[in-house]
């Protein structure tokens, strides 16, 4: 458990250190081929096209993201800054009264949220000139558990698993 943390804190130090591109490196549009994959189905493909928009200098941006399947579908996201000081901490807004947290951290936004007994872990990062989105979903109910025993030195620690039932994965490439 002391390993864990140590590698927490180093991970910290060396996130916070590194320069940041968002937002100026990230306005632009962009286009790529997502995949779709699930255990038990074929991998599908579908073309997106994303769109980033600074709104309000320093505190809030766009980002709208255009899914060409069988049928065309928009998503409209806003990300606003907690505060014009704060580097590390945004939210998002889906403009339908959802909004959930997310940290800015080695140069990509990384969220996790739980809806309606799914976990999912996003996270939308800045790659040379591309963008890399990437979601992942689990099931929470019946979640795998194990772990170890507390001794006289350290705690007993628990573990809960679940297996990821989808992952949405696309790298976008700037146009033009």
């Amino acid at each position: 458990m002391k390993h864990l943390l140590i590698l927490l804190l180093l991970l910290s130090f060396s996130s916070r250190a590194q320069e940041s591109t968002f937002p100026e490196k990230w306005i632009g549009e962009y286009t790529g081929n997502m995949t779709l994959a699930s255990p038990h189905r074929d991998d599908r493909t579908i073309e997106v096209d994303f769109i980033m928009e600074e709104l309000i200098k320093d505190s809030l941006w766009s980002y709208n993201m255009r899914f060409y399947g069988e049928s065309t579908s928009v998503k409209d996201y806003l990300i606003r800054a907690v505060s014009k000081d704060n580097k590390v901490d945004f939210l998002l807004d889906e403009n339908n009264g959802i909004i959930m947290e997310l940290t800015h951290m080695t140069g990509g936004f990384y969220g996790m949220y739980e809806v309606m007994g799914m976990i999912y872990t996003s996270s939308l990062r800045k790659q040379g000139d591309a963008i890399f989105y990437e979601l992942y979903a689990a099931p929470t109910r019946n979640p795998h558990i194990s772990g170890t025993e507390a001794t006289e030195k350290e705690e007993g620690v628990e573990v809960k698993s679940t297996k990821p039932i989808l992952v949405q994965s696309v790298l976008l490439m700037r146009k033009g």
